[in-house]
């Protein structure tokens, strides 16, 4: 308050003093301008300058004001474009995870022009059109979205490499991610689709360099990559086994260099143990399936023992005959060990475990190993008998149906 009423005492001091002086000496300021000739005083001209620039601020303000309306409008509008464009392509992504391809395809499509995020549109559109069967609409998406975002190359390729992994078209896909493996630093999951790509070609010598990369980015935790890699291992022992110039050799090369973790898998040792006995590898086998069952016991292992000559029969059979003192036991490890008597000459030893094996539990194969020994021993009834059992218990039971009577045949 004491502020104001000191303005306005210097106010009313410095206008008396302004008046005073007005009435003392007004000036004269003189003007022409071609026949145009303006006289007056000094002060009237200092208060038309003022007005005039005054009028002219006040014009400029208003002409602001009107364009920053005009702004604030348009602005106004462009936000509610963007927020209908985000919530028209947040409908078109629900309407995509719920399988509704053609109402998403339409809804994203739509959107693009105003979203935040065209890019997602655009792939999103693609895939939703390749869903449609509309491969040209996919492929011009696809186009869109690399045009409105110029670093977006590796997604538009990934994207496109999924569509042609889904399509069958696996050399395809191949070549789109070698373009676009240049970024798998940046981009492991590219690392993923070309070991999808390797799979369906079976390229598997192609597939092997990739599982350390795999293993980096920690893609092999997915259970479905787990399951390429045991898939892998399995298709490099085989093609060792059928190839013509195949060794034992390299195929315990290849056994050293898996994981341990693969090595310790029964399918994987199974697999293994079968490429062994096809390219006469016995030794090998034989020192496997001992190291193995010591550790862990495996009945699948130790159906293999007999299958093949062993390098010792006799030091062999004095290990297996320890393994029946285990009161598990059963059939198959019965057969097995008369399988390595048979190989060391013992008949009476094998021929006692052969009954055992049977009574334990007949199946096709004991059954036929039965009938084998009895007729190598002129009991040729004892032999048919087991070979009629043997094919009886490999046949599905037969249905009832009537049969002729026996004295209508004769």
């Amino acid at each position: 308050m004491r502020g104001f009423i000191v303005l306005a005492v210097l106010g009313l001091i410095l206008g008396a003093a302004l008046v005073n002086q007005v009435d003392q000496d007004g000036g004269y300021v003189y003007a022409s301008l071609g026949d145009v000739v303006v006289e007056t005083s000094v002060w009237f001209a200092l208060l038309a300058w003022l007005i005039s620039w005054g009028l002219i601020a006040l014009l400029f303000g208003a002409v602001r004001r009107v364009w920053g309306t005009q702004r604030v409008l348009s602005g106004w509008m462009g936000q509610r474009k963007s927020r209908n464009a985000t919530a028209l392509t947040n409908r078109g992504l629900i309407s995509f995870i719920e399988g509704n391809w053609e109402r998403a395809r339409t809804q994203l499509l739509r959107s693009a022009r105003y979203s935040d995020a065209p890019l997602v549109n655009h792939l999103i559109a693609a895939r939703a059109s390749f869903r449609l069967g509309n491969i040209d609409e996919a492929k011009e998406q696809l186009g869109k979205a690399e045009s409105v975002e110029a670093d977006a190359g590796v997604a538009v390729e990934l994207t496109q490499a999924e569509l042609q992994l889904s399509a069958g078209n696996y050399e395809q896909a191949l070549a789109t991610l070698v373009r676009a493996r240049a970024n798998a630093a940046k981009h492991p999951y590219v690392l993923a689709l070309l070991a999808r790509a390797h799979r369906h070609l079976g390229e598997w010598d192609a597939l092997r360099p990739l599982l350390p990369e795999l293993r980096k980015y920690g893609l092999l935790e997915d259970v479905a990559l787990r399951g390429l890699e045991g898939e892998l291992w399995h298709a490099l022992i085989r093609s060792i086994a059928e190839q013509s110039n195949g060794s034992v050799k390299d195929l315990e090369v290849l056994w050293r260099d898996m994981p341990r973790a693969q090595r310790e898998q029964l399918p994987l040792r199974i697999c293994y143990l079968d490429a062994l006995i096809t390219l006469c590898g016995y030794g090998e086998a034989e020192k496997h399936i001992v190291s193995w069952l010591g550790k862990d016991w495996q009945p699948e292992l130790v159906a293999f023992l007999g299958r093949f000559p062993p390098d010792n029969p006799r030091k062999l059979l004095k290990i297996v005959r320890k393994w029946l003192d285990a009161p598990s036991h059963d059939g198959v490890l019965l057969l097995a060990v008369a399988r390595v008597a048979l190989h060391a000459g013992d008949w009476e030893t094998a021929g006692t475990w052969l009954e055992q094996a049977h009574q334990r539990g007949a199946t096709p194969e004991n059954c036929c190993e039965l009938a084998r020994f009895c007729a190598a021993r002129g009991d040729h009834e004892r032999a048919s008998a087991l070979s009629a059992e043997a094919v009886g218990l490999s046949l599905a039971p037969l249905p009832e149906v009537p049969l002729p009577d026996s004295k209508e045949g004769q």
